[in-house]
């Protein structure tokens, strides 16, 4: 069996770096298109429903509301990079019978960078009690 070793000009064995080199272009090319971003979603009183919403171009669930569970959530959901670009805007809903619906809203790039820089989006609405003027 015939092994090939590649050397430098001045000698020295570069096979390491090269398969390294080879590993790492393979990993940034079939790189994952995913993002996983965690969140934290709480309520006073607790055990309002939570709704995520994306309103992206070409997503297949875009301006659809989704129920993800109920306060106090803590959770991981993953993205596709495409779903946080600029334009494209990402929304949480916070819903409880008696109490006025709470929405917050991000745009695509800033929901992510708020994740990555906090390591979680963290969100605690203020529940006002439905009727008060």
């Amino acid at each position: 069996m015939q092994q090939y070793v590649f050397h430098s000009a001045s000698g020295k064995r570069y096979v390491p770096f090269l398969v390294a080199l080879v590993i790492m272009t393979l990993l940034s090319a079939c790189g994952s298109r995913v993002v996983s971003v965690r969140f934290k979603v709480n309520s006073a009183p607790e055990g309002a429903y939570v709704l995520y919403q994306i309103q992206a171009t070409g997503a297949e669930c875009a301006g659809k509301w989704i129920y993800i569970g109920n306060t106090p959530l803590q959770g991981m959901y993953q993205f596709n990079r495409d779903q946080l670009r600029k334009n494209d805007k990402i929304a949480l809903r916070v819903m409880q019978q008696g109490y006025m619906d709470q929405t917050k809203e991000w745009v695509g790039s800033s929901f992510y960078e708020e994740a990555k820089g906090k390591g979680v989006i963290f969100w605690t609405p203020d529940m006002i009690p439905a009727g008060v003027k």
